[in-house]
């Protein structure tokens, strides 16, 4: 991956002002596809603080990275900074995110603990032993997005949103879960390709990693998604010193996640 950065490839959106949540979206996904469907709330979240989103690399509105390793985790952590330094973020930053987002967080944080005063991880992804075991999916999805495209995995996607969120969820959100799709059905072969390549080799920090994070961090995970699985945040919020788990069973309780996120983070700025 280049070390050359150009703020010009990636979309971004920033609101508010003062203390900074950094904020990444998850594999395939993008901001339109986050707004879609209507968890995040983020006209919510509170104007004396900033807000600072973006569209990751080969994502949404973003440019296409070069190569697999523009996609791997500690790449896109490098990325996420480059966005704050970009625009001056009032440093120590709150970093957050989503799935892939989380898991971008956790790096930027690692990388940079000077950086970091707090981490919002929303679901994150499978991990460790459990990851280990899907490389070969990952490997298969890689293939079929060369020969389907965006469009086509889209649509094989939306034929099994029960593999992708929970059927609570989908229940609740009947008419805007096939919104997530929207980013997905515009990227590039060749970027679906490198993106589910960089997936097999992806994983989240070991245990000793995690342990010198010692930073405040709130986890946000939901029952009944295997991509995102209980068991992955539980073993983060062992591992983290510092951290709270928010476990949702019901749409009542990922209601309840954007208030969780702007008091987690107005409380790291007083």
């Amino acid at each position: 991956m280049t070390e050359q950065f150009n703020i010009n490839q990636f979309n971004c959106s920033i609101s508010g002002k003062g203390s900074t949540l950094l904020w990444a979206h998850g594999l395939c996904g993008c901001m339109q596809s986050e707004d879609a469907i209507g968890v995040y709330a983020w006209h919510r979240f509170p104007k004396k603080l900033q807000l600072i989103r973006f569209d990751a690399i080969g994502h949404g509105l973003s440019a296409p990275g070069e190569s697999v390793e523009d996609y791997l985790w500690p790449n896109l952590a490098k990325d996420m900074l480059r966005v704050a330094a970009h625009y001056r973020a009032p440093m120590p930053l709150i970093l957050g995110g989503q799935s892939m987002g989380s898991a971008t967080s956790l790096y930027a944080a690692l990388a940079h603990p000077d950086k970091v005063k707090g981490l919002v991880l929303m679901t994150p992804p499978i991990g460790w032993q459990a990851r280990a075991a899907q490389i070969d999916y990952y490997h298969k999805i890689a293939k079929a997005a060369q020969i389907l495209g965006g469009k086509g995995l889209a649509n094989m996607n939306a034929k099994h949103l029960d593999k992708m969120l929970p059927a609570w969820l989908i229940d609740a959100h009947k008419h805007s879960v096939l919104g997530m799709l929207d980013g997905l059905k515009s990227m590039k072969r060749q970027t679906l390709h490198q993106l589910f390549t960089a997936a097999a080799q992806n994983d989240l920090p070991s245990k000793q990693q995690l342990a010198t994070i010692d930073v405040p961090t709130l986890i946000l995970a939901w029952d009944g998604d295997d991509a995102h699985p209980v068991e992955s945040a539980m073993t983060l919020q062992q591992s983290l010193p510092n951290a709270q788990l928010h476990v949702a069973k019901s749409m009542a309780d990922v209601n309840e996640w954007p208030t969780l996120i702007s008091d987690f983070c107005l409380a790291l700025n007083q």
